[in-house]
């Protein structure tokens, strides 16, 4: 059945995107759901990973409930794709992701790679009708932009990819209809492109040919007049080949186009000018990225010159497989043929180890080389070796090159500069200087006259250089260096292994150099899958070892820059790597160092000038990936101070800067008190924007450095308290980050016995499983927390665990257990002097005494402690719990218009102070008590927002219970689909959770003649 119906399956995302069941429509949902689907089909049968989804999606912007929502949509899709949704075959998990397994004609961009594919091979069999017609066939496919009104940054880059795809395959019909005499459909069409696409020189080449194939030839010249002038006019560039070539055959007479049809005379035709449509399963052709200079477009020498002076040649060969760096390419081309310069151009190229300025600027030297008659010279400076070239030496070859003799060079290097400028004068000669130290070893060897040009390399940045442009190289994209594997091993090994490729580029950083490493180590061992090579890769304390070939090695290439470092430099070099993922501030820069801040961005910046260490952004660093891993594998000298060291002084800044954070976002709270000790003064905060700000830029680095503490006691005591501290900004820090980093905390105190870090690590899982909906989870952990501080004597958070553990009863209905460990909580709050904790588990005990069935109890409570927060107002967030709180005792007791009113405030005071999850709550609340007035339309509009809110930040439950009122409200209005599909969402997730709220939601679904299967706990 399975098999049939997966068949039966077909989808279009060549335009809207949609789904079919044979003849009938598939619904595909919300745009954000069709998201999901589309990166599912585009995957091809492979498994998407919940990242590779979530990025998808949001990309840098992840939602707090991304998991949750990721899971309603697959969950949704799968009750629509799947014959028994119960036991998916189609849409199947696989690890924390999903695959769709469909058939391989269902999708039809697949359908359409496949027909340009096989378009170019009937080309290149001379079958050109029969070409014709397949292209004709593939393009019949789109029906509009391709994955129309599809959000996020994957729909954006495939959307561009078939878009590009549908051009390339206009652009080859029209060729062949050409060829094919079709002239009365190609002008049209061709006229209809160019108009589409101004800046694309191709349809203006099918343009040309087509015109003077019907005898229009200066028709066809004015076309090439107006795109050269459009060229000129708005990106600066001449027309490339094709274009030129086409002119040129128009200027001296040449047909471009057989006299008669294919069809006539069964002849194979002839190779013409264009490249095939590109295809986005296989590798793009390399484009025109420069101009080309012609004979005739060449600039003459500056004055009359001896035919008889030699014209060296000296560059080594370029690259084969050279790919990528298209904009750069064409950047330091126009540069270097631009015309009228007034002096000396000077393209200085910098990059760090490995990453192919040496291969970009002989890449681009040929390139122009047309540009330079006169000839072209080359010396490798050997820069980051211990013995550089002597310029005194470099000159006396460029000197013998050029024709002076070698009995009678000059003794000083002086002379022999003034000696090399003045032949070069009114010559044009190109000068390639690789691999320099520094500006003073470049300045004798620069030419003096403009009609010459220098395109220098180097590992530090040549600021002191008067350089036309400064170029600065980073690694290849994904896609470059996919390009690159694949010109070593082939597009068949790439294509059976695409994950694995994908994988193994991204283990070399996307660095040239190493991919070109592991290319031809797979090159050379066809036996070998690429996923092997991945796995030789996975760790990365032998990563680098595996990056060489012969005398070819990635180390080696760091290991000349490292050379190159003084010993602060290096010390910093060595010191910073284990902490700058993803990137550090200048602030904890001077932590790890030991130094004030001025002396800190003064070594870390001579690091960033030596293309050590990058700087995405003013004040913050981090490392290449390899590179990175190349400085943690470093030796510590002898004598020098172990890393350990340098970890915990970053620690004591963090956990000092973190806790001032909290003392804004958490005012009265004596648990940042408790935390420590610490010894750094740490950052001080104006006020709580500011701190969670702050928080928001460090949390990536804070959580990944706590991966160093595990083997170290003393650092693993203050990792676990700045957890603790971050706790506190959920809106700046994903609560699964700190899950993650507090279970890693509670297995490495249980190893090292230590129980004070293992009952606040238990405690802070407990309190995350309580925001996340999971009570269960959370009064286990919250119990192994109690025992552990009981054994400790750890007080403060002794007490807050005694808190969480009552929630957590109070959320499975055990209302008597509930209020036994609030009381307890209250006891040790009122020992502790805590009042802020006083409050908390006051109003915990009132929530746990409305929901036991004692509204009426719980009022008087509340109004005192509200009584008592606004005499103070020092303490938004517990205001308008309170007010919260007082709100669900006076709807429980059907006083729904005082209820509305409580709601109301407490929404006002969220949306003042920035409380996202607290107005949410109060949002749905509001909704119920304004529902029970007759108020719908009010109800739905903050039920909505309510919902919309949560499902970017918020728990399972909490979601849920949102879902619940506004699903009633819906049906209540008419809209029961809507209303039903909400419902079930919200059982799904209460019973998930074994939460009392799934009765409610099954009840709901009775009333409307639906059945649940069960209202008990699943697992």
């Amino acid at each position: 059945m399975s098999a049939r119906v997966a068949e039966e399956l077909t989808f279009q995302v060549l335009g809207t995107v949609r789904a079919h069941r044979g003849e009938s429509a598939i619904p595909v949902g919300p745009p954000q759901q069709a998201a999901v689907l589309s990166v599912l089909l585009l995957r091809a049968g492979h498994c998407a990973s919940f990242d590779e989804l979530a990025d998808a999606l949001w990309e840098n912007d992840l939602p707090k409930s991304a998991a949750t929502t990721i899971r309603t949509y697959v969950w949704r899709l799968r009750r629509v794709l799947e014959a028994d949704p119960s036991v998916p075959e189609i849409l199947t998990s696989v690890g924390d992701g999903y695959r769709l397994d469909v058939a391989g004609g269902a999708v039809d961009a697949w359908h359409a790679e496949s027909l340009a594919r096989q378009t170019a091979r009937l080309k290149s069999e001379g079958r050109t009708k029969e070409a014709e017609e397949t292209a004709g066939r593939a393009l019949a496919l789109w029906k509009g932009t391709s994955l129309a009104g599809i959000p996020g940054p994957f729909a954006e880059r495939r959307r561009d990819r078939l878009e590009e795809l549908k051009v390339s395959l206009q652009e080859e019909r029209l060729a062949l209809a050409i060829q094919l005499h079709r002239f009365q459909f190609s002008l049209p069409q061709l006229a209809e492109l160019t108009a589409e696409h101004p800046l694309r020189e191709r349809p203006y080449a099918l343009l040309m040919r087509a015109l003077c194939a019907t005898g229009r030839q200066s028709e066809a010249l004015a076309v090439y007049d107006r795109v050269r002038r459009r060229l000129a006019e708005e990106l600066g560039v001449d027309p490339g080949r094709e274009l030129a070539v086409e002119y040129a055959r128009i200027l001296n007479g040449v047909p471009a186009v057989d006299d008669v049809p294919e069809e006539a005379t069964g002849t194979r035709p002839r190779a013409e000018a264009g490249s095939a449509p590109h295809v986005t399963s296989d590798r793009p052709q390399e484009r025109d990225t420069g101009p080309e200079p012609t004979p005739a477009s060449r600039p003459a020498a500056d004055g009359p010159r001896s035919a008889f002076l030699p014209v060296p040649a000296q560059l080594p060969a370029d690259v084969p497989s050279f790919v990528g760096r298209e904009a750069l390419t064409r950047q330091m081309c126009e540069l270097l043929t631009a015309a009228g310069q007034r002096a000396l151009t000077t393209v200085a190229v910098t990059g760090m180890s490995g990453v192919g300025k040496t291969t970009l600027a002989l890449h681009v030297a040929h390139r122009v080389r047309d540009h330079y008659p006169d000839g072209q010279l080359y010396a490798d400076l050997r820069g980051s070796s211990v013995s550089p070239a002597d310029p005194f030496v470099v000159l006396g070859s460029f000197l013998t090159a050029l024709g002076a003799p070698a009995d009678g060079l000059p003794e000083e290097v002086e002379d022999r500069g003034r000696l090399f400028r003045s032949l070069l004068d009114r010559r044009r000669i190109l000068v390639v200087l690789d691999n320099a130290r520094d500006e003073m070893q470049l300045r004798p060897l620069m030419p003096g006259n403009a009609g010459c040009a220098v395109i220098a390399t180097s590992l530090p940045r040549l600021s002191g250089l008067d350089a036309t442009a400064h170029i600065s190289v980073d690694v290849l994209t994904r896609q470059e260096a996919l390009d690159l594997l694949e010109a070593a091993v082939g597009s068949a090994r790439l294509a059976a292994e695409p994950d694995a490729a994908g994988a193994l580029v991204a283990a070399c950083g996307h660095l040239p150099l190493a991919t070109r490493i592991v290319a031809a180590r797979l090159a050379a061992r066809p036996a070998w899958s690429i996923a092997s090579l991945v796995r030789k890769l996975a760790d990365e304390r032998g990563r680098i070892a595996h990056l060489r070939l012969g005398d070819v090695a990635i180390d080696a290439a760091f290991e000349l820059g490292y050379r190159q470092l003084s010993a602060a430099q290096a010390r910093a070099f060595r010191l910073l790597a284990p902490v700058t993922e993803p990137d550090i501030g200048l602030p904890a820069v001077a932590a790890v160092l030991d130094l004030d801040q001025d002396s800190a961005e003064e070594v870390v910046e001579s690091l960033v000038d030596g293309s050590m260490v990058v700087s995405p952004a003013p004040g913050r660093y981090r490392y290449h990936e390899l590179l990175g891993a190349f400085a943690r594998a470093l030796p510590a000298p002898p004598d020098s101070e172990p890393a350990a060291a340098a970890i915990r002084r970053l620690l004591d800044f963090l956990l000092a800067s973190a806790c001032s954070a909290f003392r804004h976002v958490v005012p009265g709270d004596p648990v940042s008190d408790y935390l420590g000790p610490v010894r750094s003064p740490g950052l001080r905060f104006a006020d709580a924007p500011a701190a969670r700000a702050w928080v928001a830029e460090e949390a990536d680095g804070m959580l990944t450095a706590l991966a160093h503490t595990v083997h170290d006691p003393a650092a693993l005591r203050m990792a676990a308290d700045l957890l603790i501290a971050l706790s506190a900004f959920g809106q700046e820090v994903p609560l699964y980050r700190l899950e993650t980093g507090a279970q890693a905390m509670a297995e490495a105190a249980a190893a090292h016995g230590d129980r004070r870090t293992l009952g606040r690590a238990r405690w802070l899982s407990g309190a995350l499983a309580l925001r996340a909906g999971d009570p269960a989870r959370a009064g286990r952990l919250a119990a192994e927390a109690v025992a552990a501080c009981r054994d400790t004597g750890d007080k403060v958070i002794l007490r807050q665990a005694l808190n969480d553990l009552g929630l957590a009863a109070q959320f499975l209905g055990r209302h008597e257990d509930a209020l036994a460990h609030l009381e307890a909580s209250l006891e040790l709050a009122e020992e502790l002097g805590h009042r802020s904790g006083k409050v908390a588990t006051t109003l915990n005990a009132a929530l746990t005494r409305i929901r036991s069935g004692q509204a009426a109890a719980a009022v008087a409570p509340c109004e005192e402690v509200l009584t008592d927060l606004r005499s103070r107002g020092d303490d938004a967030g517990m205001t308008a719990y309170a007010l919260y709180v007082l709100g669900l005792a006076q709807h429980a007791q059907h006083r729904w218009e005082a209820a509305a009113g409580r709601f109301g405030e407490c929404l006002a005071v969220c949306r003042d102070a920035g409380i996202r999850d607290r107005a949410a709550h109060a949002g749905y609340r509001l909704a119920d008590s304004l529902s029970r007035l007759g108020d719908l339309d009010g109800a739905l509009r903050h039920a909505e927002e309510a919902v919309t809110m949560l499902q970017d930040a918020g728990g399972d439950r909490d979601l849920a219970a949102a879902r619940l009122v506004l699903g009633r409200l819906l049906t209540d209005r008419g809209d029961v689909d809507r209303g039903r599909s909400l419902l079930e969402e919200a059982h799904e997730t209460f019973t998930r959770l074994g939460l009392p709220e799934a009765r409610q939601t099954a009840d709901a679904l009775a009333a409307l003649g639906d059945s649940v299967t069960s209202s008990r706990p699943r697992g």
